[in-house]
C-alpha cells in the first residue's frame, strides 16, 4: 500500500520550528515506512524570507501568514508563540477546516477552551502535546492512558529554567550568577520573568489540570524562585532536604486548587532527584496509583519531537479521514 501524502504548513521557523524542519527531514522515510504517511512541508512563515535555512528551499518561505493559512495544506503547525497573532492564526486555520498542531502553552492557557470547542464544531483536530514539558508525553497519558481512571492530584517540576537555576545554586552559585549562566546557555530569555516568577509553570499546570479534572480551577497561588537564597538551600541541605520549584494541582471541595512555589522536599521524594533543565510530573490516580513522567521538558529537538508526534497522529486519525473523505 502506498503512503498517504500529507502537506504541512508551518507558521514560524525559529528555534523550535527549525528543529521541527530538521527532525522531519531525518525521520520522513521512517515515518512513511512505519505509519504509511508521507509528510511534506508546504509553505513556511518566516520573518526574513531571504535568510537561508537548512533542509528547506528558500522558495517555500513566505512573510505573509495568509499564504500558509489559506494555502493547500492538511495540517498547520503553529510555532510563532505569543497569544494575539498566534490566536488569530489558529482561529483562521480552524475556520478553514484545517487540523492544527501548536506548542503554544500561553495561548492554550488563555483561550484553550474556545479553540478546542471550535475544533470540535468543525470536526478537525487540535494537537498540543508539545505545549507542556516538551518531549514528555504527559498530554497523551492524561487524555488516553488514564482515560479509564480518576486523577486525584498532579505534582511536578514544570519549568526547566527555574530548575536549572536552583540546581546551579545547589552547586554554590548565587541566584544572579545562575540566571546569567542560564541565559548564556539558552535556557532563560533575556527577560526571564515568565520563568523565574512562576508564570510559565502556572500556564502549563492549567493545561494539565484542564485535562485531568472535570472540575473548574477555583484558586491559584503562584510564587517564583526570585526569593530563594543560598542560605535557604544550605538550611534545607542540613535537614536532608532540597528546594525545588513545584507546581501542584489537587481536588478541593469546590473544584481544583493550583499552587506553584519553591518547596522543601525530602531527599527520597522523586522530584528531589530532578536537576538541571529536566522536568518531571507525578500523577496520582485512584486505580493506577502513582506514576512518574521524567525527561527533557524544553529545547528545540524534544519539543519538535512532540510536535511531529501530533502531526503523525492527526495524519492517521479519523479526523483526517473525515476531512478528506
Amino acid at each position: 500500500m502506498s503512503a498517504r501524502s500529507i502537506r504541512i504548513g508551518l507558521l514560524g521557523c525559529g528555534v523550535v520550528g527549525s528543529g521541527f524542519v530538521e527532525l522531519l527531514a531525518h525521520e520522513r522515510s521512517r515515518i512513511a515506512s512505519r505509519f504509511g504517511v508521507t509528510l511534506n512541508l508546504g509553505q513556511i512563515l518566516v520573518r526574513d524570507g531571504e535568510k537561508t535555512r537548512p533542509h528547506v528551499a528558500r522558495s517555500t518561505f513566505t512573510t505573509n501568514a495568509l499564504d500558509v493559512l489559506d494555502g493547500d495544506c492538511d495540517v498547520i503547525v503553529e510555532l510563532v508563540g505569543g497569544v494575539d497573532c498566534a490566536g488569530a492564526y489558529v482561529r483562521r486555520a480552524l475556520r478553514n477546516g484545517r487540523n492544527v498542531v501548536t506548542a503554544n502553552k500561553a495561548l492554550l492557557a488563555t483561550t484553550g477552551r474556545e479553540l478546542f470547542d471550535d475544533a470540535d464544531r468543525r470536526g478537525v483536530a487540535l494537537g498540543f502535546e508539545a505545549s507542556v514539558c516538551g518531549g514528555i508525553p504527559i498530554v497523551q497519558a492524561l487524555t488516553r492512558g488514564l482515560a479509564g481512571d480518576s486523577v486525584t492530584s498532579i505534582r511536578g517540576i514544570l519549568n526547566g529554567t527555574s530548575n536549572y537555576i536552583v540546581s546551579r545554586m545547589e552547586d554554590g552559585m548565587t541566584f544572579d550568577d545562575a540566571l546569567r549562566l542560564a541565559q548564556e546557555r539558552g535556557f532563560a530569555e533575556a527577560e526571564p520573568s515568565l520563568d523565574v516568577d512562576g508564570v510559565d509553570a502556572e500556564q502549563k499546570l492549567r493545561i494539565l489540570a484542564s485535562l485531568a479534572f472535570d472540575e473548574p480551577i477555583v484558586s491559584a497561588a503562584v510564587r517564583g524562585i526570585r526569593g530563594v537564597t543560598g542560605a535557604d538551600i544550605e538550611e534545607a541541605r542540613a535537614d536532608g532536604c532540597v528546594i525545588r520549584h513545584v507546581a501542584t494541582a489537587t481536588r478541593v471541595p469546590a473544584g481544583v486548587a493550583l499552587r506553584i512555589e519553591p518547596r522543601r522536599l525530602s531527599a527520597d521524594d522523586p522530584l528531589a532527584r530532578v536537576r538541571d533543565e529536566h522536568n518531571a510530573i507525578v500523577v496520582n490516580a485512584r486505580a493506577t496509583g502513582e506514576l512518574l513522567f521524567f525527561g527533557k521538558g524544553a529545547g528545540s529537538m524534544p519539543t519538535a519531537a512532540a510536535v511531529l508526534s501530533d502531526v503523525i497522529s492527526i495524519a492517521r486519525s479519523s479526523q483526517y479521514a473525515r476531512m478528506t473523505g
